[in-house]
């Protein structure tokens, strides 16, 4: 897996500075472009993944292991989507890497691969050694014309028992220079290039950026239409839109390359700087999807009769970290399932409770509802709404064609739709949006808190 909306050139250049150290731009770039002449994809260097073939794109994941000259390449399966031709341009390749010095293993169920192969492993059923050794003697040991008569013939358990190592593994005689080294670059190193990649993929990534920003004017401009006065909905549905912001931009971001994330981190690449390059980049596409949708907001409402929309700056701040804020959620999500597919799932199981507990759909009733509603972004959103716009205009019904108004206190109006405990237990905290700001800290901790854990499992199930 690789970032189809990086060019080939893009991908190798991130990654580079990524896994190497102390190596000028010119070298890399010279690195990059022997790297892909000597794997025959010069040609399409500025050309974004996503468009090139899929044997090209095997191409350019070795090209990016290459980049770190391994001794030892790991392939499992390569050959399995590509047609005839590909394949034998493809492990062509292999064999040229073979004779320069890399050793290549490769998996494959694939019996004409075998002709490219100096060596042979086959393996029994259960996974137990029955042949290793030189790719044209296996026939022979075998008693077959075919390979694919050696597949065959694998299930049947004599062949373990007949299986002798013909070359046993020898001790390594004499002193030995460690090749290897950890590639272990620091925290804000990390941090920049992996931001700066990220923002990349996203900036390239043109079509779904756009739609990204335009969820926000869409919603606004709704808002204005269908309410003419602010009232207690609208602030929810600010905040509420503010939420869903954070949480759709951010629930695929990990899910979506947890195999690039696994490789990484066998380069040493740190979980801190990686999440804190998701924020970064997240944040900003949240900061501008709240500062058009207040903006609209402000210069809808800024004249109302009733109501004047208050405190414009001060809500564009209240909107980005909510929706920042709502980032880490959608990243925990991200990171704890294993399909983009389940994450979308869950995404919406995940905020309806958030809509039902935020106090304006319907009055908490009990302690017990009252605390859950305490690990709800609506809930301390939507108050701090209340709390910075001061008056709300209330809307009810007087007869079948007529609407009476009147004007309340935002927040006094809300915090009457919680349970009377909220007051005893916070006093002059309650509806204040210092409260709301330090209970929003507590779930961000909560919610990094579990996000690295998560990081930390995918990793050990490697």
């Amino acid at each position: 897996r690789i970032h189809l909306e990086l060019t080939v050139r893009q991908s190798l250049y991130y990654t580079a500075k990524l896994r190497l150290d102390n190596l000028e731009e010119i070298e890399i770039e010279k690195k990059i472009d022997d790297i892909l002449e000597q794997l025959g994809v010069s040609k399409i260097k500025n050309n974004l993944i996503s468009k090139i073939s899929g044997g090209q794109r095997k191409r350019v994941c070795i090209a990016l292991e290459l980049l770190s000259e391994p001794l030892i390449l790991f392939l499992d399966e390569p050959t399995s989507p590509l047609d005839p031709q590909t394949i034998e341009d493809f492990l062509s390749i292999l064999k040229d890497l073979s004779n320069n010095g890399t050793t290549v293993v490769m998996v494959t169920h694939k019996p004409e691969d075998l002709e490219y192969m100096d060596e042979v492993i086959f393996l029994a059923e259960g996974g137990y050694p029955a042949y290793f050794g030189d790719s044209k003697s296996y026939k022979d040991y075998f008693g077959v014309k075919t390979a694919v008569s050696v597949f065959s013939l694998l299930s049947n358990s004599s062949w373990i028992k007949k299986y002798k190592n013909p070359r046993p593994v020898s001790e390594i005689q004499g002193s030995h220079t460690k090749i290897s080294k950890s590639l272990n670059k620091p925290f804000f190193e990390q941090y920049k290039w992996l931001s700066k990649r990220y923002f990349k993929i996203k900036t390239n990534d043109k079509v779904n950026s756009l739609v990204m920003l335009l969820q926000s004017p869409i919603i606004a401009v709704l808002i204005c239409l269908i309410f003419k006065n602010i009232t207690p909905a609208v602030l929810f549905i600010t905040a509420l839109s503010a939420i869903w912001f954070g949480t759709n931009n951010a629930a695929r971001e990990i899910v979506s390359e947890v195999s690039i994330f696994k490789r990484e981190r066998m380069f040493n690449m740190d979980i801190g700087p990686y999440v804190l390059s998701k924020i970064t980049v997240l944040a900003f596409f949240s900061v501008i999807q709240s500062a058009i949708f207040i903006l609209i907001l402000y210069a809808y409402y800024s004249s109302n009769d009733l109501v004047v929309f208050n405190s414009p700056i001060e809500s564009f701040f209240w909107m980005s970290f909510l929706s920042i804020s709502a980032t880490f959620l959608g990243l925990l999500l991200s990171a704890t399932l294993s399909t983009s597919e389940k994450v979308m799932t869950i995404v919406p199981i995940v905020l309806i409770p958030q809509i039902m507990l935020a106090g304006l759909i319907a009055k908490i009733n009990t302690t017990f509802v009252e605390i859950i509603s305490y690990f709800t972004l609506t809930r301390w959103g939507t108050e701090g709404f209340n709390a910075l716009q001061e008056e709300v205009v209330i809307e009810y019904a007087i007869s079948n064609l007529e609407v009476a108004t009147t004007v309340s206190n935002a927040t006094e109006n809300l915090v009457g739709q919680f349970y009377d405990s909220y007051t005893k237990w916070f006093g002059d905290l309650a509806g204040t949006i210092k409260i709301d700001i330090i209970a929003v800290l507590i779930l961000i901790s909560i919610m990094t808190y579990f996000m690295f854990r998560q990081l930390k499992n995918k990793v050990e199930v490697v």
